[in-house]
């Protein structure tokens, strides 16, 4: 598979430094389809993603300076390999799952959790999309579409074998939760998408889900067409200690739609030379 583009401007213009991200590269995932979730391992070294047709895929990612290449692409047996995986969560050695028709969420060997009746009510296509796993443990999701008439979207903790709303994500501008993961800092990072005729917008939200008050905190928004169908997020830490955020497009199985790696980091962890490489 072939590397791609370099447009890392990390600490070279002050225009960038002012922005919450400083956007990287882009890498294609050639060969990969459908790829809606991202778990990236060993200090930006691999990564795991899931296509939403049930198929699942690590491989190394090849980094040499600003530029980076994917590398030994390898199937990984997921436990239900024709059911719509979305989401993606991985921490001590556990994986878990997302799922859209049924909304459910699964280990990697195939037990599901026990699903509370407003999963079940979610519609097919607007379900599960986001997973992510708190540094205590905790899992935490977000439907895409929560059937409430346009309200805010409803933030979901499992914890003491039982899911829980613990807040609720403000709708605004059209955007939908697509991928979310922790950051080292113990903060959400929420991926959303809204979508046109004319093409994807792209926006980033961090939030404490414990807090009183949500209060998110926006570190993105595209324009459009600056990424495709960004649905995955994984959130990791460099060695040498940048903050960095890889995304994965879901092309959709089609021609005219990119299916690709897009990397940013956290401005404010680039100070001293840190690198996403």
């Amino acid at each position: 598979m072939h590397g791609c583009s370099g447009l890392a401007l990390i600490l070279s213009a002050s225009a960038s430094l002012a922005e919450p991200l400083t956007f990287l590269r882009t890498m294609p995932l050639t060969g990969l389809g459908g790829v809606s979730a991202i778990e990236v391992e060993d200090a930006g070294r691999t990564a795991l993603v899931l296509s939403d047709r049930g198929a699942g895929y690590r491989f190394d990612i090849l980094r040499d300076g600003q530029t980076a290449r994917i590398a030994n692409v390898t199937d990984v047996m997921l436990p239900f390999p024709h059911r719509d995986t979305e989401g993606l969560a991985v921490a001590d050695g556990k994986t878990f799952l997302s799922y859209e028709a049924p909304a459910e969420v699964s280990t990697l060997s195939g037990q599901v959790l026990p699903s509370p009746r407003a999963f079940h009510d979610l519609p097919a296509n607007g379900a599960l999309e986001a997973l992510a796993i708190a540094p205590d443990g905790a899992l935490y999701t977000l439907p895409e579409n929560p059937h409430n008439g346009g309200g805010p979207f409803p933030i979901y903790r499992f914890q003491d074998n039982r899911w829980t709303v613990v807040a609720y994500l403000p709708r605004s501008e059209g955007f939908a939760p697509t991928g979310a993961d922790f950051g080292p800092d113990g903060l959400l990072y929420i991926l959303e998408r809204s979508f046109s005729a004319l093409g994807f917008r792209t926006r980033i939200r961090r939030v404490d889900p414990t807090g009183d008050t949500l209060n998110p905190e926006t570190l993105l928004t595209t324009t459009l067409r600056t990424h495709d169908n960004l649905e995955g997020l994984s959130v990791w830490t460099s060695d040498s200690g940048a903050v960095c955020l890889s995304m994965v497009s879901d092309n959709n199985f089609l021609s005219i739609q990119a299916s690709e790696l897009v990397e940013y980091a956290l401005t404010e962890t680039l100070a001293g030379g840190a690198r996403c490489d």
